[in-house]
C-alpha cells in the first residue's frame, strides 16, 4: 500500500526490517486518539515491511503480536515479561518461542548483577534468584505459555539487548540477535527427548517394572548418580532443569515403542508430572495409571488426597507407642532445663530463643539449624535476625546458648555419636520450629520435614527420661482448611478426619501428619496451631512478603485502603512465643492440640484507619487514603493487573498474589451478602482458645491489638524500605 501526501506518518524501526506506524497530528488531519509521549499522534501498533526499492509499505503484524507456537497454542508475552521484569535483578526481557513447542525467555542482569554465562554456576544462581517472579509469571499463564528454568537464557554481559533512544527493549531485534543462542538452547531440551531412546523399554507397563526403568532414567539425567527410589527428587538435587531433562527422557522414550497405545499415552504427560510425583516410587504409579488411561493429572497415582495423608501417618508411625500404652508421665519438676530449638533463626524462633534466654529455670539452649550456606556462621545468622527484630543481642553471648547444626531428616540428626547421645540424656524440653515454608509443594515434598519430626520423636522416646521430656511443635491453623464452619469453631483436639486438611497446601497437611504422628508419640507433647503472626513489640517487624504488609504497600499505588468485613485474630509474635513458653514450663500435663489465635479478635477496620494515619503522619501520602471494600479495592487491583508493567508490579505487589487476593476478596462479598456481624474476615476459620487460655497466662491476659500496634508496623516497614 501506499500512504497520501497529506498523512503524516512516522515509521518507527524495530530491528527487524520491520516499522511500526505512528500517524502524527497534522494541518490537515488529527488523529482522534493521541497516545505518543513525545508528539501529538496515534501510535497504532501495526507492524509493517517496506518494499525494497518502491515506497510502497506491506502490514505483517502487530507490534504487541503473540507467539504462536508449533502446536499453534497462543502466547501473550507482555504480561508475563512485565512479571519477570519486576525482579530487582533483572534489566530487561523478551520472550520467545515462535513456531516452536515451547516458550523461553532473554533476561538480561541489571548493571552489577551480571553474569559469566560459561560459568554454569552463577547462571544456575541467577536463575534462582529471579525463579520467583518467574513463577509468579507462570501462575498467570496457561500451562503451554509456562517457562522452565532451563529455558531461561541470561544475555551476555558483551551482547547487551538492543534498545530505543528511549531506553525500551527491542524484543524482536534481541531475538534476532540472540538467535543462535534459542537455537543451541532448543537443541540441548530437544536432544533430552531423543535420548530418552537409549535405554530399553520395559518388559511390561507395571509399576515395578517402571521403577526400574525409570531409575536408569533419572540416573542419567542426574549426572550418573543412582536415584533413592523412595526419597523425594528435589531431596537429591534435582531442579527444575533435570526434572524437565527427566520428563522429556520419558516422553521420548515412550514415543519410541511399536506400541501405538504407548506412544498415545506420550502425548498425555503432564508438563510437570515430575514436580507432582517427585519419587521414582510415585512418578512409577502415576506413569502406569496413566498408559493404562486412568487419567491423574501427574498426580501420586489414583489416591486420593486423604488416602495420602493417612498413608504418610502410617509410613512414620512406625516403633511409636500404642495408644493404649502411652509414655508413664511424671510431673515436670526439673529446676534447671535443658532445651532443644530447632529453627531459631526465623521470625518466631528468635523469639522463642530470647525467651528461654531470660527464663530462669533454663539452664541450657541447644539452638539447631541446618548448616549455614557461604560464609555467613550460625552466630552471624542470629544476630542479624535479632538485630531485625529489635530483640537484645546481649542475650546471645550468654553461656547457656549452644549452637548446634544438623539436619534432622537424617540418622541421629547427621550428628557425630558423642553429640546425639548428650542431646538424648540432657534434652528435656523439645521446640520443633524449623518447617519448609513453601505453599506451592504437595505433601509428598515436604516428606523430610516429617521425617525429622520422627526423629525428633525418637530422639525423646529414646531419653533415659523419656517419661519428663516434653515435646513442643509449632502447627499451623493451614492445617485445618478443610474445616466445615456450620460445626463452629475449631476445636482444641487433635482431629482423626483427614479431611480437615486435605484442602490446603502441602505445607498445612503436612503439619496435619505431625500432630497425628505426635499424638501417637504417648510423650508430653502439644502442637500448638498457630495463626497469622503479625508484628509485634518491640520494633513491629512484620516481614514485607508477608500478605497484609503486601496489601498496604499495593494499597499505596492504587489509591485506597481495603476493609474486609469481619474480625482479625492476628497475634503479635511475642505472645505466641510467651504463650509456648507458658505450656514448656507449666507443672500440669500439656494439652495435646492448642490454637493459638488472638483470643480478643478486633474489627478489620479498627487496624486498617490506623495504618491509613500512620502512612499520613509518615508523609508516605498528604492525607488518608479512603476505605473501600475489598472487592473493590480488588476490583482495582485486577484491573491493574490485566495490563501491569514491571514498575506497577513493584509498587502494587498484590498483583503477584491475585489468585489469593481473589480468594479474599469473594469471601468478603460473600460475608457482607450474608450480614455475618461476627465472622473472621476474608473468610478465614475461626479456632476456639478455650483451652490455651486456660493454660496459658500470656493467652488469658493479652490485650486486643490497638491502634499503636498498627502505627508501630508501618514506622517497621518504613524503616526496612518497603515504602521506597
Amino acid at each position: 500500500m501506499r500512504f497520501g501526501p497529506l498523512a503524516t506518518i512516522r515509521w518507527v524501526p524495530q530491528g527487524d526490517d520491520t516499522y511500526e506506524c505512528q500517524v502524527l497530528t497534522s494541518k490537515v488531519h488529527q488523529v482522534s486518539v493521541e497516545n505518543l509521549p513525545d508528539v501529538k499522534g496515534y501510535a497504532t501498533a501495526d507492524l509493517f515491511a517496506k518494499h525494497p526499492t518502491k515506497e510502497l509499505w506491506k502490514i505483517v503484524g502487530r507490534a504487541d503480536d503473540v507467539l504462536i507456537l508449533a502446536s499453534g497454542e497462543k502466547t501473550v508475552p507482555a504480561p508475563m515479561e512485565n512479571i519477570i521484569a519486576s525482579n530487582p535483578f533483572v534489566a530487561g526481557t523478551a520472550m520467545f518461542g515462535r513456531e516452536r513447542n515451547q516458550v523461553g525467555i532473554i533476561v538480561e542482569p541489571k548493571k552489577g548483577c551480571e553474569v559469566d554465562i560459561n560459568d554454569l554456576k552463577q547462571v544456575a544462581e541467577f536463575r534462582n534468584k529471579i525463579w520467583p517472579e518467574v513463577e509468579e509469571a507462570n501462575r498467570t499463564a496457561p500451562a503451554f505459555s509456562r517457562i522452565f528454568k532451563e529455558m531461561i537464557l541470561v544475555a551476555h554481559s558483551d551482547k547487551p539487548m538492543l534498545r530505543t533512544g528511549k531506553g525500551t527493549v527491542m524484543k524482536k531485534a534481541t531475538v534476532k540477535a540472540y538467535e543462535e543462542d534459542i537455537n543451541n538452547l532448543y537443541d540441548t531440551v530437544e536432544e533430552s527427548t531423543r535420548a530418552g531412546n537409549d535405554v530399553p523399554l520395559p518388559k511390561s507397563w507395571t509399576e515395578e517394572e517402571l521403577q526400574g526403568w525409570l531409575m536408569a532414567h533419572a540416573a542419567i539425567v542426574n549426572a550418573d548418580r543412582e536415584v533413592d527410589p523412595e526419597a523425594d527428587f528435589f531431596e537429591q538435587g534435582f531442579d527444575s532443569l533435570t526434572a524437565t531433562f527427566l520428563k522429556n527422557r520419558i516422553i521420548g522414550s515412550l514415543k519410541s515403542s511399536p506400541d501405538l497405545d504407548i506412544r498415545a499415552a506420550a502425548g498425555r504427560v503432564n508438563q510437570n508430572i515430575v514436580f507432582n510425583s517427585p519419587s521414582i516410587k510415585l512418578l512409577s504409579k502415576s506413569l502406569a495409571n496413566l498408559i493404562a488411561n486412568r487419567e491423574t493429572n501427574g498426580q501420586n497415582g489414583s489416591l486420593s488426597d486423604e488416602e495420602e495423608i493417612e498413608n504418610m501417618i502410617a509410613k512414620y508411625s512406625g516403633g511409636l507407642p500404642e495408644a493404649s500404652t502411652p509414655v508413664e508421665h511424671i510431673a515436670n519438676g526439673h529446676s534447671g532445663h535443658v532445651v532443644l530449638l530447632t529453627g531459631s533463626t526465623g521470625g518466631l524462633g528468635s523469639y522463642l530463643l530470647a525467651s528461654l534466654l531470660e527464663h530462669e529455670a533454663v539452664r541450657h539452649v541447644i539452638a539447631f539449624n541446618r548448616p549455614s550456606k557461604g560464609r555467613v556462621t550460625i552466630e552471624e545468622r542470629q544476630k542479624s535476625a535479632f538485630e531485625d527484630r529489635g530483640l537484645d543481642i546481649s542475650l546471645l553471648q550468654l553461656p547457656k546458648l549452644q549452637y548446634l547444626e544438623g539436619d534432622a531428616a537424617q540418622e541421629r540428626l547427621s550428628l557425630d555419636e558423642v553429640s546425639y547421645n548428650e542431646l538424648q540424656t540432657s534434652t528435656t524440653i523439645i521446640i520443633h520450629n524449623a518447617w519448609r515454608l513453601d505453599f506451592n509443594l504437595s505433601l509428598s515434598s515436604f516428606e523430610p520435614n516429617i521425617k525429622g519430626t520422627k526423629n525428633l520423636i525418637d530422639l525423646a522416646l529414646s531419653s533415659p527420661h523419656a517419661s519428663q521430656v516434653r515435646f513442643l511443635f509449632t502447627s499451623s491453623i493451614s492445617s485445618a482448611q478443610g474445616w466445615d464452619q456450620s460445626k463452629g469453631p475449631f476445636p482444641e483436639e487433635v482431629q482423626f478426619n483427614p479431611s480437615v486438611a486435605s484442602h490446603g497446601s502441602g505445607y498445612g497437611t503436612s503439619k496435619y501428619v505431625c500432630e497425628r504422628l505426635l499424638e501417637k508419640s504417648g510423650l508430653q507433647a502439644s502442637s500448638f496451631r498457630i495463626g497469622q503472626v503479625s508484628g509485634g513489640s518491640p520494633r513491629g517487624a512484620w516481614s514485607i512478603t508477608d500478605w497484609v504488609p503486601i496489601i498496604v504497600k499495593s494499597s499505596l499505588g492504587i489509591g485506597a485502603l481495603p476493609i474486609a468485613k469481619g474480625v482479625v485474630a492476628w497475634l503479635p509474635p511475642h505472645a505466641v512465643s510467651d504463650a509456648i513458653i507458658d505450656v514448656a514450663f507449666s507443672k500440669a500435663k500439656p494439652q495435646i492440640a492448642l490454637n493459638l489465635v488472638h483470643p480478643r479478635p478486633v474489627e478489620w477496620a479498627s487496624l486498617m484507619k490506623p495504618v491509613g494515619e500512620a502512612l499520613v503522619r509518615k508523609n508516605l501520602i498528604t492525607a488518608p487514603l479512603p476505605l473501600v471494600p475489598f472487592y473493590e479495592w480488588f476490583a482495582k487491583v485486577e484491573e491493574i493487573a490485566a495490563k501491569a508493567s514491571g514498575e506497577e508490579l513493584k509498587t502494587i505487589p498484590a498483583v503477584k498474589l491475585l489468585e489469593f487476593m481473589r480468594s479474599l476478596a469473594s469471601a468478603d462479598k460473600s460475608i457482607r451478602e450474608l450480614g455475618s456481624e461476627d465472622a473472621e474476615a476474608a473468610g478465614f476459620t475461626k479456632f476456639s482458645t478455650t483451652k490455651a487460655q486456660q493454660v496459658s497466662q500470656t493467652m488469658r491476659e493479652l490485650p486486643s491489638l490497638v491502634a499503636a500496634d498498627a502505627e508501630l508496623w508501618v514506622d517497621y516497614w518504613e524503616a526496612v524500605g518497603m515504602f521506597a
